[in-house]
């Protein structure tokens, strides 16, 4: 009666919640990934449960009795405690002895085949070469027996998320028997794993052989059983945290003991090593997919790069290391994430789009322990400047060993977001953009204030242009967005301008959504839409800080947004290449994304975009998008210098004014001053400064201003990247019915800079010393001092330290030449080599070879 009772009551069922991920659902999030086995009320299917899952909902034999008690009957088990109960109740009532119970009849002895026996786990062979191959990632050092400080490293296993893993099981007594025994995998990460954090997971092996994997749930089926040896595949959620997972293997046996009682025994193998998991821009299931192969080769599986700088006039291109295979580098990138995040949040590593916002937040060092320290000021004791990098290696591994490394700008931490983002699966790609508007105060427009007289008002103008900003793009799933932005590619950046929810750092923020100028848009779209698209309006302050519009420029922040084109090759200049060979060489493997940001310049959807911008942006000025007043200028004004001018040489200016009206017109005042600048617009010291006397113009008459800046005006006191800003200025008196005007025209001109000239053989072997020569020419009628070659290669033996060497004369020729080893196969195999010197900073050259075996 009891038992019927308590059947009906408890029944037979067991609860099972979705497993947490990416994209799963609000239980997911909430109770992680529980997974109950099938028991009955009567009896135990341990063979099919989930052996040590907590059980939330137990049913009343497993909560009374525990797992080692479930097979007797109640009554059975409990008979002797129910009667010294009964014995000690206090009643007056007179009780009948029972007949002494007999002893049982004696038990027929166990056969030796039918006892239980433990399965112990020999070896786990985790198919390395195989499984890597399938995984596309067998190009990561670590994936190959190697030798790391001297001693042999064994292979690692590194996989991507969303496939099966092959592994095989060795038994080292008996085989694997599917009547008696059954096998759990436990997977976890981190150092207090937890289901709910889902950061562990336990399930069983299905040993049908046939299972159907679902892509938000781990598994594993048997594949094949010979002798002591079964081989089975385990399937890696599409949505599973990436990093370092420890898994053991936990066997379980049932069978009787020599009493003939049931029995259970269980083990647990851990095997030395973890498993390293990925993104999988390969798996349509996973939020990096990719569906070309063509430009996974360039944005995941290319090791070299280019990354274009100067301005929009004068754009060059050099090569970049990223190394994302290399030895270490893995790694750190794993590391670098999981400390920003911190060991109660490792769930969001599941996650391309906090993964990637958390990368940009961590490669620069200004609010966390981060990668690299931004440095703009020239100033560079105590580190390496920005210009010397030739690769990210051996930043990566710096900071690894003793913290944030001195210094970096703008294409060092885009290059090195680059290297992090590839090597996680993170289809990734470095951009730069040229007439880069920073805005500072979220106008969506970028202001620059004038003096009554047309000087420049510094303490107002907080507002910049760089010449160039580099940035990198992201190709991620946005379910957060859908269905406006559901995938793309998507802005991220590291550099340290403005902060982003406190920290700095900027993005994932869909390219689609600023071309829309939608900049409501999550992460940082008014930021970066201003850096591509926004009006520069010009204002005149009189006394009383009265404001007056000047003028609205609407194509002047945005040009050439550039990028390597997805060919899968090293960027590589040829041999003896001449400066213009160079350029168009750099512009032939250049892409240009600019429509991608924006529609044609003073199209109406252009303009449409930009009036989206102002609608949306955080702090408007009605003004801005209201628009100035037209106003009909008839005479014209152009200004030209020589685009290409080699430092040393000297620059010829030219600003010309023709009047195209009805009436002769006086120029009451013109100018032409050159000034020192930074590539993020910071104006250093003034060069040049020509006034020049008022001017008559008669209908359809040109008038010629012009200068000369010389060598000794300039050299000596250019800033980074030997820019300098030419203004030119010039009012003109109303002339009956024709308007007064003042015309202002400015341009950026960056001095030519010879590169290096490397030379090597086109292959070699592993182990093999090869001999480079390195040679720079002097452009100067002065020496070089100061001097210095530094390297970083993909496959050789880097030189640990800068080595100096001998001044190069003025109009001199110098080369060196470096002996480095091969020491591992590359069939993209480079070196990059970059010169510094007092009177010309970043000089820098490379050659690509082939490594053989």
């Amino acid at each position: 009666m009891y038992g019927s009772y308590r059947s009906s009551y408890y029944p037979s069922y067991r609860y099972s919640y979705p497993s947490y991920g990416y994209g799963s659902s609000y239980y997911d999030r909430i109770y992680g990934n529980y997974s109950y086995g099938n028991y009955d009320s009567g009896g135990s299917d341990y063979g099919s449960s989930n052996y040590g899952s907590y059980d939330p909902y137990p049913y009343y034999s497993n909560y009374y009795y525990g797992y080692g008690r479930r097979r007797r009957n109640y009554w059975e088990r409990d008979r002797d405690t129910y009667n010294s109960w009964r014995r000690n109740e206090n009643t007056a009532r007179t009780r009948t002895p029972s007949p002494e119970t007999p002893p049982p009849p004696p038990q027929p002895e166990v056969p030796e085949e039918e006892l239980v026996k433990e399965l112990h786990v020999k070896d786990i062979d985790l198919h390395i070469k195989a499984n890597t191959e399938k995984h596309r990632t067998a190009d990561y050092d670590c994936t190959k027996d190697r030798k790391v400080d001297g001693k042999l490293e064994p292979a690692e296993l590194v996989v991507r998320r969303g496939d099966t893993i092959k592994m095989t099981i060795t038994f080292d007594k008996s085989p694997y028997s599917k009547e008696k025994n059954d096998l759990q995998l436990i997977f976890s990460i981190g150092k207090d794993p937890k289901p709910a954090r889902g950061t562990k997971v336990e399930f069983k092996i299905d040993e049908s052989g046939n299972q159907k994997f679902k892509p938000d749930k781990w598994g594993a089926t048997l594949q094949d059983k010979t002798g002591n040896d079964i081989t089975i595949l385990v399937y890696i959620p599409a949505n599973c945290i990436i990093g370092e997972w420890n898994f053991y293997v936990k066997t379980i046996s049932e069978g009787k003991d020599k009493d003939g009682k049931d029995k259970t025994l269980s083990g647990t193998y851990k095997p030395k090593d973890d498993i390293t998991i990925l993104f999988n821009p390969w798996c349509k299931e996973d939020g990096v997919y990719m569906a070309t192969e063509n430009l996974l080769n360039e944005y995941i599986c290319n090791e070299n790069g280019a990354v274009w700088r100067g301005n929009h006039e004068q754009r060059g291109a050099s090569a970049w290391n990223y190394g994302q295979f290399e030895e270490g580098i893995l790694e750190i990138c794993l590391h670098l994430v999981r400390s920003g995040f911190g060991p109660d949040k490792l769930r969001h590593m599941s996650n391309p789009v906090q993964v990637s916002r958390m990368i940009v937040k961590m490669v620069n060092a200004s609010d966390d322990n981060g990668v690299i320290m931004g440095n703009w000021s020239g100033e560079y004791e105590g580190g390496t400047p920005p210009w010397k990098w030739a690769g990210s290696i051996k930043i990566l591994k710096q900071w690894q060993k003793s913290g944030p490394v001195k210094f970096g700008q703008c294409w060092v931490f885009a290059c090195v977001t680059t290297t992090v983002c590839r090597a996680l699966g993170i289809p990734c790609r470095t951009v730069t953009n040229f007439a880069s508007a920073h805005d500072t105060d979220e106008t969506n427009s970028i202001e620059k204030y004038f003096s009554p007289d047309d000087e420049e008002l510094e303490e107002y103008n907080a507002d910049s242009i760089w010449n160039f900003h580099v940035w990198n793009e992201a190709w991620m799933a946005r379910p957060d967005l859908e269905p406006y932005y559901p995938y793309g590619w998507q802005v991220i950046d590291a550099t340290p301008q403005e902060r982003s929810e406190g920290v700095y750092m900027c993005g994932p923020c869909p390219v689609a959504a600023i071309r829309k100028g939608d900049c409501s848009t999550k992460y940082d779209a008014g930021f970066i839409f201003s850096e591509v698209n926004a009006d520069k309006v010009h204002w005149r302050v009189f006394p009383g800080d009265r404001a007056e519009l000047i003028e609205i420029l609407k194509d002047k922040i945005g040009k050439f947004i550039s990028t390597k084109t997805p060919t899968g090759l090293q960027f590589k200049y040829k041999k003896h290449m001449s400066m213009a060979e160079k350029d168009d060489y750099a512009m032939e493997r250049c892409l240009d994304l600019t429509m991608d940001y924006k529609p044609k310049e003073g199209t109406e959807a252009e303009r449409e975009s930009v009036m989206n911008a102002h609608r949306t942006a955080r702090f408007p000025i009605i003004e801005t998008y209201l628009g100035e007043e037209e106003i009909v200028k008839h005479v014209e004004f152009h200004l030209y210098h020589d685009n290409k001018a080699m430092i040393g040489s000297k620059m010829e200016i030219e600003f010309t004014a023709k009047n195209t009206g009805r009436n002769e017109r006086k120029i009451s005042y013109a100018s032409i001053r050159v000034y020192a600048q930074s590539y993020t617009g910071y104006n250093g010291r003034m060069l040049l400064s020509r006034t020049f006397n008022g001017a008559t113009l008669k209908p359809g008459e040109e008038k010629r201003f012009g200068a000369v800046l010389e060598p000794d005006d300039y050299l000596y006191y250019l800033l980074e990247q030997a820019s300098v800003r030419i203004d030119a200025k010039a009012n003109v008196d109303r002339a009956g019915d024709e308007e007064k005007q003042r015309a202002r025209k400015e341009h950026v001109v960056r001095f030519r800079r010879p590169d290096l000239e490397v030379e090597g053989p086109e292959e070699t072997k592993v182990g093999d010393t090869v001999r480079f020569k390195v040679t720079v020419i002097n452009p100067l009628d002065r020496p070089l001092t100061n001097c210095s070659f530094s390297m970083e290669s993909v496959g050789f033996e880097d030189l640990s330290e800068d080595v100096p060497t001998m001044d190069v004369p003025a109009r001199g020729v110098h080369t060196e030449e470096f002996m480095l080893r091969a020491v591992k196969r590359k069939k993209y195999g480079a070196v990059y080599f970059s010169f510094d010197c007092k009177e010309i900073p970043d000089i820098s050259g490379s050659t690509e070879i082939r490594i053989n075996p």
